[in-house]
């Protein structure tokens, strides 16, 4: 029943704002960019909606970028982990998902405002004039609203992308698309 609830919501969800809505709740949620701390540039959200709605994105950032702390390792490396060079294949899956992430800036700007006049995110100037922070006013959505029961492997992978990629909500959104494309060998240009 809950399934079939997903998939209406989700009924195209590169373009679906439902799913869109949901996705930046999630990661306002697991980034704990709740009321007061605030989740730095909201230009770097569609690119992370990508990965919280692509399990696929998720596992191949964490087959190519391994932790210091897995004790996976090459004996012709001296000890270090070991990393997984990408296949076109897959820089190509990454390339598309920062490529959708350009596309629908505009759009997640628009539904942040909405939001705001909703009351379920708080929106501030940053440091720089093309800053705006965003925040999770939580206690405005319904109870049970951000239940692992619809959504739990969308939580998963942000909980994952969180563990990969540390410090998301701080980061800058340079630093945040050379971690999450160009260290993996996809090429982007200067936003």
């Amino acid at each position: 029943m809950l399934n079939d609830a997903k998939k209406r919501l989700m009924y195209v969800s590169g373009d679906d704002f439902y799913f869109f809505t949901y996705s930046i709740f999630i990661i306002l949620d697991v980034l704990k960019c709740i009321n007061e701390r605030t989740f730095r540039d909201y230009r770097k959200l569609p690119f992370l909606v990508e990965f919280v709605r692509d399990k696929n994105l998720i596992y191949i950032l964490e087959s190519s970028t391994r932790s210091d702390t897995q004790d996976v390792t090459d004996g012709m490396n001296n000890g270090a982990p070991l990393s997984r060079k990408l296949n076109n294949v897959d820089k190509e899956y990454l390339f598309r998902s920062y490529s959708n992430g350009i596309a629908r800036r505009s759009e997640m700007l628009k539904l942040l405002f909405t939001l705001e006049k909703s009351g379920y995110v708080g929106l501030s100037k940053g440091d720089i004039d093309s800053m705006v922070n965003v925040t999770l006013i939580k206690h405005a959505l319904p109870p049970d609203f951000l239940s692992k029961k619809v959504f739990g492997q969308e939580f998963e992978n942000m909980q994952k992308l969180k563990l990969i990629v540390k410090r998301l909500s701080s980061l800058t959104q340079e630093t945040m698309l050379e971690r999450l494309y160009e260290n993996q060998g996809v090429k982007t240009w200067a936003l």
